[in-house]
């Protein structure tokens, strides 16, 4: 009976023999990859990912506070443009309007309470038109209605009015 034993290369064996039994070429190619294709694809979802999250907390952090409020057309012969309520100094015509409740009305001035408690000195005139969810008059407009000025202000702060919309009463 025979008995098979193998027995360890030694040293000298070992540096002896070739390190590569192929192409050396061919062997440095595939090292000289560190990555494969899903890793570098795994890898852009993962900085997507952090670049979509880093979006939404820099918004967070710094974006608007505001709420958007939808726009509202404006009556009377303004019919076709649209007012942006909520928000004094909003925009109409590139000219700067106001919002709050009407605290008077004197001839053709309309004196309006801001929600920020101010009193704007509001002037109206032939061809300012005064929407109260259809077309109406500066007689309709009462105290304590809130009301959508839009209009350039003047250096004094009287804002000459080129629309005012009455919101519904809530």
């Amino acid at each position: 009976m025979s008995s098979s034993t193998t027995t360890p290369p030694n040293a000298e064996d070992i540096v002896a023999s070739p390190a590569v039994d192929g192409d050396l070429n061919a062997e440095m190619r595939r090292a000289a990859k560190p990555f494969s294709r899903t890793t570098v694809v795994l890898a852009g979802l993962v900085v997507l990912a952090v670049a979509f999250g880093g979006g939404v907390w820099t918004h967070a952090a710094f974006g608007s506070s505001a709420p958007s409020t939808p726009t509202r057309q404006a009556g009377g012969a303004q019919g076709g443009q649209q007012a942006g309520a909520g928000q004094q100094g909003g925009g109409f015509r590139g000219g700067r309007g106001t919002t709050g409740t009407v605290d008077r009305v004197d001839g053709t001035t309309v004196y309006v309470k801001t929600a920020q408690g101010t009193d704007v000195k509001v002037s109206t005139s032939d061809s300012t038109t005064i929407g109260v969810t259809q077309q109406g008059q500066l007689s309709d407009l009462k105290p304590g209605a809130t009301v959508v000025v839009q209009g350039q202000a003047g250096s004094d702060g009287t804002v000459t009015a080129q629309a005012i919309t009455q919101e519904a009463a809530r």
